[in-house]
């Protein structure tokens, strides 16, 4: 998976130091931000990322709206889709709707494991 990159937004540091390590294990480089906002910020500056790792709570801006932001970014631009895939600990119908209807193009439920991680890659 050799020049692959990533874009993981979580502000837990422990979830951020994992997802490194097991993004690290599949030999793809992980840019990590703190928040919404940060991500839509380093997405539009380098939209080449294999896929966005979203959390969907987080300070300052939410997975929800930095994706509709990405979203609407991309269209602006003329830019293909990038692959989001948000990230939470809930795993309920509800919450995978509203990732759906934000613009991202899964749910993922913590804990992760590497192996679905690397099937988005």
């Amino acid at each position: 998976m050799d020049g692959k990159k990533v874009l993981v937004a979580d502000d837990e540091p422990f979830a951020q130091n994992l997802l490194k390590m097991l993004y690290g294990a599949l030999k793809v480089e992980c840019v990590v931000v703190s928040n919404g906002k940060e991500a839509l910020e380093a997405y539009q500056k380098s939209p080449n990322f294999a896929h966005v790792l979203m959390d969907i709570h987080m300070p300052v801006m939410d997975g929800y709206d930095s994706t509709k932001q990405i979203r609407a970014h991309e269209k602006a631009k003329g830019l293909p889709k990038c692959k989001i895939l948000g990230l939470s600990g809930d795993g309920d119908p509800k919450t995978k709707a509203a990732c759906l209807n934000a613009g991202m193009d899964e749910l993922l439920v913590k804990p992760i494991k590497k192996e679905q991680l690397s099937q988005y890659l």
